[in-house]
């Protein structure tokens, strides 16, 4: 197994009206989403053995995310929950294709932890998790006991904290969460407003505000959306742009570039500290430009990229130096 993704698996009904409400919307996609269900679906995609292990509802939800999943190579662990819906998220985008969340809450807090099974762990390369599986108190111990396992035998640790604020009443709980899954972790993808909410006095200085949310891990990729992406890597840091594309809406863009990411760090075996300066900005061009790709449609899933959309993209750019922040 390459990757063992684990957490939230949910559908993402998002609405194709600009400049609506959630009440006022009458068109909406519905895809399978989930932000480690998504990179799940990204890896397979390029090619990369990629398990899921998620809880749905017994309906007709949870059956798409089984097919939706299984249909890209997922290799599926679903549990299903007789008791609780599928969860589901309702999905505004803005005039930039960017996006605000409400969640019906469900079956996704109520991953157990006999579903970690120890040698998945053990067999993995990486161990994937985000922050939301750390909200309930089932969910957050199977979380545990998967990273606890990892770490154990020395699997690396992924992890993408996600702040939504519908979830977490508790603003304060909400941020512990997160700051509690970036202290495991080895890899960290963040997102320049979840880093700024976590470190708000630090501003775009992103090693100071990665040193004041606790990050001591290999590689660290803060996303900045159009912007590119900022990245350290030991003493190494640098700052790549975003190819430029007609962006439809972002759900699922952070993902692919978590997708994109960990598949070009398993070719080189997940050596962080052997990769040069060069090598590590093709690795975080690349996944820039699988997150570029993935906004050009709606629904993560349906647009998650290929290695040869990625390749083509590139192909299509010019991407010049940037200075590094």
């Amino acid at each position: 197994m390459d990757v063992l993704c684990i957490g939230e698996a949910l559908i993402d009904f998002v609405s194709r009206e600009r400049g609506v409400t959630l009440v006022t919307a009458t068109q909406y996609t519905a895809a399978t989403g989930g932000a480690p269900a998504n990179v799940a679906a990204g890896l397979a995609k390029l090619g990369r053995h990629a398990r899921m292990v998620a809880t749905v509802g017994d309906d007709v939800f949870g059956r798409k995310i089984q097919h939706d999943l299984g249909e890209v190579g997922v290799d599926c662990a679903l549990r299903i929950d007789p008791d609780h819906f599928t969860t589901l998220a309702f999905v505004k985008l803005g005039a930039e294709g960017d996006r605000d969340f409400e969640f019906s809450s469900g079956a996704h807090d109520y991953l157990l932890p006999e579903q970690v099974v120890p040698e998945d762990v053990q067999q993995a390369s990486v161990l994937h998790y985000g922050s939301i599986g750390l909200r309930s108190p089932q969910s957050r111990e199977a979380t545990l006991k998967a990273i606890e396992l990892a770490k154990a035998a020395g699997v690396t640790c992924s992890c993408d904290p996600n702040w939504r604020a519908d979830l977490w009443p508790d603003h304060d709980a909400g941020r512990a969460a997160m700051l509690e899954a970036i202290s495991h972790a080895d890899i960290l993808k963040i997102s320049d407003a979840d880093l700024q909410f976590l470190s708000p006095d630090h501003d775009s200085n992103y090693g100071e505000a990665l040193a004041a949310v606790g990050f001591r891990g290999w590689m660290a990729a803060v996303t900045l959306g159009r912007g590119g992406s900022w990245y350290q890597a030991g003493d190494v840091t640098g700052h790549v742009p975003t190819p430029y594309v007609q962006v439809v809406e972002t759900t699922g863009s952070g993902d692919a570039f978590v997708a994109s990411l960990l598949d070009s760090l398993l070719d080189h075996r997940m050596d962080i500290r052997g990769l040069d300066a060069d090598g590590l900005r093709a690795i975080m061009l690349r996944a820039c430009a699988a997150g570029a790709l993935t906004a050009t449609g709606y629904g993560a899933i349906p647009s998650l990229p290929d290695s040869r959309g990625i390749d083509g993209l590139l192909r299509m750019v010019n991407i010049g130096e940037t200075n590094d922040r």
